[in-house]
C-alpha cells in the first residue's frame, strides 16, 4: 500500500491506484481506482453497510473489461480505512460520509459531472451526496438503497422507550440516548447471525453500529425534489430479505418524474445484488453508463438474470447472463 497526497501534483492521475489517499491533514481513505480507458466513463461505488471494496469484485470484473473507470473505497468505518483508524467510538455521521467522498473525487481528479452506484447504505449516502449537490451528478444509480428507518426496526425500538419512560419515569436519559441503546442491542444481538462477515475482525461489528447509528435519522425520501433530471437509476431486488419492495417503490414515487430514469425489478436476487447476480447487474449498469436512451425515458423493467434479458412492455434488452 501506499499513500497519495490530496496535497500535491497528481502525477498518477492516469494510473490505476491502490492503498491510501489523503483526504485532509488528518485521514486517509483507502482506494482501489482503476482509471477509465480513453472516452469511456467512471463507475463511483459506495459501500453497502458491511461492504469493503472486496466485496465488489465480481461486479466490477466486466466493467473494467469494458474500458469503464471505477472507483471503488472504503468510507471511514469500513474495510481497509477501519483497520487504519480502529476502534470506531463514535457516531459517523451522514453528512460526513458525502464531504468525504466530495474531498475524494477531487483528490483524485475525477472530472463532474459524476456517476454513483451505491448498494443499500450506499445508496443511501449516494442519494444524499446528490440532493446536496445535484449539479455535480451524471448518474444516481441506486441499488437497494436506504431511503427511509426500516419501519419494523423503528417502531419496535419507539416501543421500547415508551415502555422504559412508563417503568422508570425518573430516568433522565433523552429519548435520543435511548434510541441509540436498543439500536445498539438490535446490532448485536442480529447482525451477526444475519451478517456474519461483521464478525471477520474484532473492530466491524462495533463500527457497523457507529455507521448505522450515524444514518438513521436520514431520510433520503424527503430530499427527492432535489434530485437532477433523468438522474435516478432505481434497482429493486425481488427477493430482497431487508427491504421490503413496496419502501422502494415509495421512493420511486416519490422522485419526480423528471429526476426519473429507469426503474428496474431483478427477479431471483435477494438485498446484495452485486453478489447474487454480479455479471447481469453489472451488465444493466453498463447500459446505464453507456446511454442506452431506453433506460432514460422513466420506464419500469423487469429483469431476468438467468437469462440475460430485461422487458418493458414490448421491448426487450439483452444483457450479461448469470
Amino acid at each position: 500500500m501506499f499513500v497519495c497526497s490530496a496535497f500535491v501534483a497528481h502525477a498518477q492521475e492516469t494510473k490505476p491506484i491502490k492503498g491510501f489517499v489523503a483526504i485532509s491533514l488528518e485521514r486517509e481513505l483507502f482506494v482501489d481506482y482503476v482509471p477509465a480507458k480513453r472516452n469511456q466513463p467512471t463507475l463511483v461505488l459506495i459501500n453497502g453497510l458491511t461492504y469493503s471494496t472486496r466485496q465488489w469484485d465480481s461486479f466490477v470484473e466486466p466493467l473494467i473489461k469494458k474500458g469503464i473507470g471505477i472507483l471503488r473505497y472504503d468510507p471511514v468505518g469500513q474495510g481497509q480505512t477501519l483497520l487504519k483508524y480502529a476502534p470506531m467510538t463514535q457516531v459517523v455521521p451522514v453528512k460526513n460520509q458525502v464531504e468525504d467522498l466530495k474531498t475524494l473525487l477531487k483528490a483524485l481528479n475525477i472530472p463532474a459531472p459524476y456517476n454513483l452506484g451505491g448498494l443499500s447504505y450506499g445508496g443511501g449516502i449516494a442519494a444524499e451526496f446528490a440532493a446536496a449537490d445535484p449539479e455535480l451528478i451524471n448518474a444516481l444509480i441506486l441499488m437497494a438503497p436506504f431511503t427511509q428507518p426500516l419501519e419494523q426496526t423503528d417502531k419496535w425500538i419507539k416501543s421500547q422507550i415508551w415502555a422504559t419512560r412508563n417503568i422508570f419515569p425518573y430516568n433522565k436519559i433523552s429519548d435520543d440516548d435511548l434510541y441509540d441503546h436498543f439500536l445498539h442491542q438490535i446490532v448485536y444481538l442480529t447482525y451477526p447471525q444475519a451478517e456474519p462477515i461483521v464478525l471477520e475482525n474484532p473492530f466491524k461489528l462495533e463500527a457497523t453500529f457507529r455507521l448505522v447509528q450515524g444514518i438513521r435519522k436520514a431520510r433520503p425520501i424527503d430530499n427527492t425534489q432535489l434530485l437532477p433530471a433523468k438522474s435516478v437509476h432505481l434497482m429493486i431486488a425481488r427477493q430482497d430479505q431487508y427491504i421490503e419492495t413496496k419502501v422502494l417503490d415509495d421512493y420511486w414515487n416519490a422522485v419526480p418524474p423528471s429526476a426519473r430514469a429507469s426503474r428496474l425489478y431483478v427477479n431471483n436476487s435477494e438485498h446484495k445484488m452485486v453478489e447474487a447476480v454480479p455479471n447481469f447487474t453489472a451488465a444493466w449498469v453498463y447500459e446505464i453508463l453507456k446511454g442506452n436512451a431506453k433506460l432514460y425515458e422513466g420506464r419500469d423493467f423487469e429483469g431476468y438474470p438467468f437469462e440475460g434479458e430485461v422487458r418493458s412492455g414490448q421491448d426487450q434488452i439483452k444483457v450479461g447472463r448469470e
